[in-house]
C-alpha cells in the first residue's frame, strides 16, 4: 500500500470522526435561537450575536478537544500500517499528561480505536462506506467492533467521572456523549448495511 493510499484513508476516516464530533456537539450545545422581540428591541439581536459566537467557539473547542484521542489512535494506527505490523498497537503505551487512573483506559480505549482504524487503512475503497465493507464484510461483524470501541469509551468515562466530580454538569455531558456515540454508531452500521 501507498503513502498515498494510506493518506487518502486517513483522511476520509478523520473526516467522518469531524463529522461524528459535530453530531455529538450539536447534542450537547444548544444552538441560540432568534426571537421576534429582537425586531423590537435591537439590544437583544446584540446579545444573540454574542451568543451565538459563543456557541461557536465553544463548538470548535470541543471539536478539537474530541478529536484529540482519535487522532492519536490514528497516528498509532498509521505506525502500525506502515510498519506492517499489528503488534506495534499492543504496547503498554503511557501517557503522562493523564493522571494515574486514566492511564490504563486510556490506553485500552486508544488500542482499541487505533485497532479499529487499521482495519479500515488495511481495507480497499474510496469511501468511508466502502471502507467500512471492506474491512468488516457484514453488520454483525462491524456492530461487534463498535461494540467494543463503545465499552473501552465507557470504562475511560467512568474512570474520569471521579476526578470532575466537582465539575458540575460532568455526568451529564458523559451521559449524552456515550448515549448519542451508540446511537450514532448503529445509525452508520444499519445505513451502510442496509
Amino acid at each position: 500500500m501507498t503513502f498515498k493510499d494510506l493518506t487518502q484513508k486517513k483522511e476520509i476516516i478523520i473526516s467522518h470522526e469531524l463529522a461524528f464530533a459535530n453530531k455529538i456537539g450539536a447534542a450537547l450545545f444548544e444552538k441560540p435561537k432568534v426571537s421576534i422581540w429582537m425586531i423590537f428591541i435591537p439590544i437583544l439581536f446584540l446579545y444573540f450575536i454574542f451568543r451565538m459566537q459563543k456557541f461557536k467557539n465553544d463548538r470548535i473547542k470541543f471539536d478539537e478537544e474530541f478529536m484529540r484521542a482519535r487522532r492519536k489512535a490514528m497516528d498509532v494506527a498509521l505506525g502500525a500500517s506502515a510498519a506492517d505490523r499489528i503488534s506495534e498497537i499492543g504496547g503498554a503505551a503511557q501517557y503522562p499528561e493523564l493522571p494515574a487512573p486514566l492511564q490504563k483506559p486510556y490506553a485500552a480505549w486508544i488500542k482499541t480505536l487505533s485497532s479499529h482504524y487499521l482495519d479500515l487503512l488495511s481495507a480497499d475503497g474510496d469511501d468511508f462506506e466502502s471502507l467500512i465493507r471492506k474491512a468488516y464484510c457484514n453488520r454483525e461483524n462491524y456492530l461487534l467492533t463498535l461494540d467494543r470501541l463503545n465499552n473501552a469509551e465507557k470504562e475511560f468515562y467512568a474512570a474520569l467521572k471521579p476526578l470532575m466530580a466537582q465539575v458540575e454538569g460532568t455526568a451529564k455531558i458523559i451521559s449524552t456523549i456515550e448515549s448519542e456515540s451508540r446511537r450514532l454508531r448503529s445509525e452508520t452500521a444499519y445505513r451502510i448495511f442496509h
